[in-house]
């Protein structure tokens, strides 16, 4: 059975905050890149399938595994969206995660093997990152990026992919981790009220994801669409990568 834990994931240092900060943007920077390139081909009646290899365009900033894991990402919002509109349902390809003018939603998903979360008297979260980012920012060729993590997982099971986001409305770093959990866990005399509190992180997810079932719920929006905020801060070394406005009004090709 699946459920969710969620906590704060707190930088070790300002250098860390740019580092994460750099990651999650250009997370989003792959995301809006790769659905610019498939809302074209959409509306110009073609395949959506057949793109350009973005997991080869950014390795070296977001490492093989997490770029790969925001492509696959991407699949199933496209895969939702057509299943939704095979069933008659309103609904809007699945759209993009801010724009680089007025900011960009800073997400992330790492691969379930591809992070280590340990808690105690000094829980932390390691993530990995790319040789890129690794070199400017002082980190070994093996090491990974080292956060804190602020909160009481309710969970203990099987790791599933983890989702990370900058929230600005409380200037945080936040982590959704989903777990498969044994039926017998349940059985406890806190189960109703952790269920409780679980279900609900899960509902937020899936509004968050723009998964199919938030889809069916209000004014139709797009698959993929992002409720948290996002940031309009500049660092000041800021990143630059590639963008796409959400006009959509340059020709399919040119760099995004």
């Amino acid at each position: 059975m699946k459920r969710t834990n969620q906590f704060v994931v707190r930088p070790r240092s300002e250098q860390n905050r740019e580092l994460l900060h750099e990651l999650l943007d250009a997370s989003a920077s792959l995301w809006n890149e790769l659905t610019y390139e498939r809302r074209q081909q959409y509306f110009d009646g073609e395949s959506v399938w057949d793109t350009a290899d973005y997991r080869k365009q950014y390795v070296g900033v977001l490492g093989s595994a997490t770029a790969q894991q925001l492509i696959r990402k991407s699949k199933s919002a496209w895969n939702s969206f057509f299943s939704l509109k095979e069933d008659g349902e309103k609904c809007s390809p699945p759209g993009y995660w801010g724009n680089e003018d007025d900011g960009r939603t800073l997400r992330t998903y790492i691969r379930n093997d591809q992070y280590t979360l340990e808690m105690g008297d000094r829980s932390r979260l390691e993530i990995p990152v790319g040789k890129k980012l690794k070199e400017k920012y002082g980190l070994g060729h093996t090491e990974r990026l080292r956060l804190e993590v602020a909160g009481d997982p309710k969970w203990d099971g099987k790791q599933g992919r983890l989702e990370l986001y900058y929230d600005e409305s409380s200037d945080q770093f936040r982590a959704f981790q989903p777990v498969s959990v044994d039926h017998s866990r349940l059985d406890s005399p806190l189960a109703d009220e952790t269920l409780r509190v679980s279900s609900t992180a899960r509902n937020r997810r899936t509004t968050a994801d723009g998964t199919a079932r938030a889809i069916r719920v209000g004014r139709p929006r797009m698959v993929g669409e992002t409720t948290p905020s996002r940031t309009s801060q500049r660092s000041a070394h800021k990143p630059e990568y590639p963008t796409i406005g959400v006009g959509e009004s340059r020709s399919r090709g040119g760099s995004a």
